[in-house]
């Protein structure tokens, strides 16, 4: 049996028969918060305790219990056999499969089928689900993370509709618009313009308004990648004291952006105005612009009649001729972290192909 230190039990696959991959999960990641130092204690210290040794983390940080092991973005890689070999899981606890009975006995089963290890801390040894002993007691602890699951949500459900109904926010800030509060981590005291997102509305819709049959919201989404500006999901996660993902703007992100009335600072709930009792829409702030610029701005975007007919902004070069060799809808343009950017078809044949 190796060592049981820290440094003996992190170390690379070499085929022993027990390199497991540590796994790690929080919903939320707070700067206070202790949780992923002491998940990685207990993982550490189940791995010694079966004799293992760790080969790698599936560390999934903001990412909800209820999502499916199999497609959360550090773990389900390994799962789908995309990562390269491993014996096994290794996880602080079972609720850090997952919060779903269904899941965390899929991933379980895969274990158990593929001859692979699954061990969690403070189970003594490895699971057997081929034991209906030890079988009954797993689904008993994914049972219980389900219905601690179902309780967070539903007093999540309620905190919603009590906030709702007296009038202030809850969730993230609509982009243009930011939530001061007179203690760090406490209420939101009141909601008011952010001073440079707000002026970057500003900017975009006037743009828009002086030259509607030349500047259109992918124009401008290509216009502010090139200058550089912060994305909403970038200004958010800064605003948070979360790094940068670089992530661009895109143009239907704008679009919706412009569009709502979310952007006269309604309080909004399912893309709506959140009614008072006097019938009014709540307002939580001044707009970034009145009521008939919003009206202006919403049919001038929403009433091109040649949606895409635009002048090329370099970024976008196909623009206007790349359509889908299947069913010839028009293409956009997507991007994410974890691959180039691509032109992708629109139409329910989601065929693909590099950007260049």
């Amino acid at each position: 049996m190796h060592g049981t230190t820290p440094h003996a039990i992190e170390r690379p696959y070499d085929g022993c028969g027990k390199c497991l991959l540590g796994v790690r999960r929080l919903s939320r990641v707070k700067l206070a918060a202790s949780s992923p130092e002491r998940q990685r204690e207990n993982v550490l210290t189940a791995a010694a305790s079966v004799g293992a040794h760790i080969i790698g983390w599936a560390d999934d940080w903001e990412v909800s219990g209820a999502t499916d092991p199999v497609s959360r973005p550090k773990l389900g890689p390994w799962l789908r056999d995309e990562k390269g070999p491993y014996d096994g899981l290794v996880a602080a606890a079972v609720d850090r499969l997952g919060r779903n009975v269904v899941d965390c006995l899929n991933t379980g089963y895969k274990m158990r089928d593929e001859k692979k290890m699954l061990v969690t801390y403070g189970h003594d040894g490895a699971w057997e689900l081929d034991d209906p002993a030890d079988e009954n007691r797993f689904t008993m602890e994914a049972w219980g993370a389900q219905m601690e699951l179902r309780a967070i949500q539903r007093r999540n459900r309620d905190a919603t509709i009590k906030i709702r109904a007296a009038g202030r926010p809850k969730g993230k800030p609509s982009y243009g618009f930011q939530y001061v509060r007179k203690v760090m981590g406490g209420k939101v005291d009141h909601v008011e313009l952010h001073p440079h997102a707000s002026q970057v509305l500003r900017d975009v819709a006037r743009r828009i308004l002086a030259d509607p049959e030349n500047v259109t919201t992918s124009s401008e989404a290509a216009r502010l990648n090139r200058a550089g500006e912060a994305s909403p999901a970038d200004r958010l996660a800064t605003m948070y004291g979360k790094p940068s993902g670089g992530r661009p703007w895109a143009p239907q992100s704008l679009k919706n952006i412009l569009i709502s009335e979310a952007t006269l600072g309604y309080l909004m709930h399912q893309h709506k105005p959140v009614l008072g009792k006097d019938g009014n829409p709540v307002r939580l702030c001044e707009g970034l612009w009145d009521w008939a610029t919003h009206e202006v701005l919403k049919q001038v975007i929403l009433n091109r009649t040649v949606p895409w007919a635009r002048n090329s902004n370099r970024e976008y070069l196909l623009t206007k001729i790349a359509l889908c060799g299947q069913c010839h809808t028009r293409l956009y343009t997507q991007t994410s972290k974890d691959a180039p950017p691509r032109y992708t078809c629109t139409a329910r044949s989601k065929t693909s192909f590099l950007l260049v």
